[in-house]
């Protein structure tokens, strides 16, 4: 059975990988990103800080003069120059405003925003990082020191619109990088697995071919371990071809030996009455020309040749002074000789390999009608081998001498034939018979079908 897309090899091999690379993109990518968002985080902080301490360095000579025009300067530079900045606030040590980049904001208690704490440097200066819905942003303070006397706080708030574009451009590029990696990985995967899919479908039509008996030569495409297994497959083939060609011929002679001891087997029993020399050989001679009639096959045809030679081996069991009596039997003697297929089936039993000749033995003295025996079978339910050679048994007896009876001409026979079709007889066996011997179906006759001839 031809694999589906989702079951092949191929599919398996490329999804297998696939999935691989796929994790591996992911994972490096997640990597990249972790590492440049800390990257432009810690470059935002560096020039926070460093505004911060800037600043902080101007401031106390301004505070200690009184300069507050000074460092409102200051602050308004520091703005002006770095777009990113929100604001920029100088407080006293008690945190009121003593410059503002917002004005209003002046003299005013300043209050840190609730923020999460993410550094403490040893100079004091402390970095926030706030997030809300509204705002995301960095505030830093340091403390304004001088001969080590704090005197006031440096507050700047710096957006992270410069991170956050960064890191959206960076993302972005790593993720263009990531698209052309898979599209170059599934372009290799492809090529990958048409390079190890080819010489694996080789070898899956070299065994197909191998199993219906066919003998070809497998390409080798490359002299890796594929080639080495392709170039091993093609000598065991060539082997296994020689091997079976051996055992046919064997085979062959066995079945000619077999058929050839049933015959000897079959004239055997027939050469026990000198009445009845040859006649299962006559009866397999005519079921095999029915059969072939009937378009049975040539298996069919031998089990039938087999069945036909043994239909009267019951009759081994049959005492001589019964079968060679000239006269007619009495009941008793009909008895005994109408057990003959029974004793032929209890025969066959006892040997495995001729057991699927027994319903053949066993029922070839059936009739259509039901009447006959040992089963009362009728109809259809009759072996087919049986009904065949209960016709080719009961024309063989009809023209054949006995010591009761004088041979019946051909005519003669076939009219009872026709006669007996539908009621002794299978009607199509009868009418294949009819074929077999090129003859019309004869006029009936007003006598009584035959009973065991």
């Amino acid at each position: 059975m031809k694999a589906t897309l989702f079951t092949s090899v191929r599919f398996k091999i490329s999804l297998f990988i696939i999935v691989l690379l796929l994790i591996a993109a992911s994972t490096i990518t997640l990597l990249i990103v972790q590492t440049t968002n800390r990257y432009f985080l810690e470059e935002v902080i560096k020039r926070a800080e460093s505004l911060c301490r800037s600043t902080a360095a101007l401031a106390p000579y301004s505070i200690l003069s009184g300069d507050l025009l000074g460092i409102d300067n200051v602050v308004t530079k520091v703005k002006g120059a770095n777009s990113d900045v929100e604001y920029v606030a100088v407080t006293n040590k008690d945190m009121k405003i003593l410059a503002h980049t917002d004005i209003t904001q002046r003299e005013r208690i300043f209050t840190l925003s609730q923020g999460d704490l993410i550094r403490e440097n040893t100079d004091g200066t402390h970095i926030y990082e706030v997030k809300n819905d509204s705002t995301d942003f960095l505030e830093v303070l340091t403390p304004i020191a001088l001969r080590n006397k704090q005197l006031g706080n440096v507050i700047i708030g710096l957006n992270k619109s410069t991170l956050l574009h960064a890191r959206n451009e960076t993302r972005t590029r790593i993720l263009e990088g990531f698209g052309v990696v898979m599209f170059l990985g599934i372009g290799c995967i492809i090529v990958l697995s048409s390079l190890v899919m080819r010489p694996i479908k080789e070898l899956s039509l070299g065994v197909d071919e191998l199993k219906e008996g066919r003998r070809s030569k497998l390409k080798i495409y490359s002299h890796d371990e594929f080639g080495k297994l392709t170039a091993s497959f093609n000598q065991m083939a060539e082997l296994t071809m020689k091997q079976q060609d051996k055992l046919s011929a064997y085979s062959q002679e066995l079945e000619e030996a077999y058929v050839s001891t049933v015959r000897v087997l079959a004239a055997a029993i027939d050469a026990r009455d000198s009445y009845t020399l040859g006649h299962s050989a006559r009866v397999a001679k005519l079921s095999l020309k029915i059969g072939e009639a009937l378009g049975l096959s040539r298996s069919e045809l031998e089990d039938l040749e087999i069945a036909s030679l043994f239909h009267d081996v019951g009759e081994l069991k049959t005492s001589d002074f019964v079968l060679l009596k000239e006269g007619p039997l009495n009941p008793l003697e009909r008895e005994e000789i109408a057990s003959h297929s029974e004793h032929g089936a209890a025969i066959l039993s006892r040997a495995p390999s001729l057991q699927k000749y027994i319903p053949a033995v066993r029922h070839h003295h059936e009739w259509f009608n039901g009447e006959g025996y040992p089963d009362g079978l009728r109809g259809e339910d009759i072996p087919l081998y049986a009904a065949i050679i209960s016709v080719a048994d009961s024309f063989d007896a009809m023209t054949s001498a006995r010591p009761y009876k004088n041979a019946r001409s051909r005519e003669d026979a076939l009219r009872e034939l026709a006669r007996c079709s539908g009621e002794q007889f299978n009607p199509r066996v009868v009418e294949a018979f009819f074929k077999v011997v090129e003859s019309p179906n004869p006029i009936l006759s007003e006598q009584f079908c035959i009973i065991n001839e």
